[in-house]
Parts: C-alpha cells; structure tokens; sequence
C-alpha cells in the first residue's frame, strides 16, 4: 500500500479524540515509540483487548507492532488528521 503521508505533508494532532472514545481500527494515530520516544505516524490494525497493534502503510520499509509489539493506549499522543 502506498504512504498515507509524503515528505513534506503537515498532519494536525488531535489529541482530545481519545478522551472520551476508543481508538478504532484504521484509524491513522500520532505515538510515542515504545523504545525510543520518538513520535511516529501510524494505522491501527488490530485491537487485542486494551493493546493496539500498529502498522506503517508502506509496509515492506515501515517499523511498526511488527518489530516493538503492541502498544498501549498511554503511547497514543492523538488522532492524525492530515492537513490538505
């Protein structure tokens, strides 16, 4: 699957989307990675009770749940929203 996002291309972070509804499937989401802090942009694909695995969509160079495994709800800083 090509890239949701290029280089160059702004999202805007929504980080009250959460509050008071669950991450969904196919939702695109700004994280913390789990080994480094770094903030990553990301689709969930699988929900495994209150775990969320992600995936990049280019996914033959992306690291994603593939490599660092599932991530909790406290890692998701908010909703991506790309920025036409």
């Amino acid at each position: 699957m090509a890239p949701t996002l290029t280089a160059g291309e702004y999202v805007l972070v929504n980080r009250a989307a959460y509050l008071f509804k669950k991450p969904r499937i196919g939702h695109v989401v700004a994280l913390h990675d789990p080994r480094d802090g770094k903030v990553l942009i990301k689709r969930i694909t699988q929900i495994k009770g209150q775990q969320y695995f992600i995936q990049g969509d280019n996914k033959l160079v992306s690291t994603d749940s593939r490599v660092f495994g599932l991530i909790g709800k406290k890692d998701i800083i908010g909703k991506a929203i790309k920025n036409n």
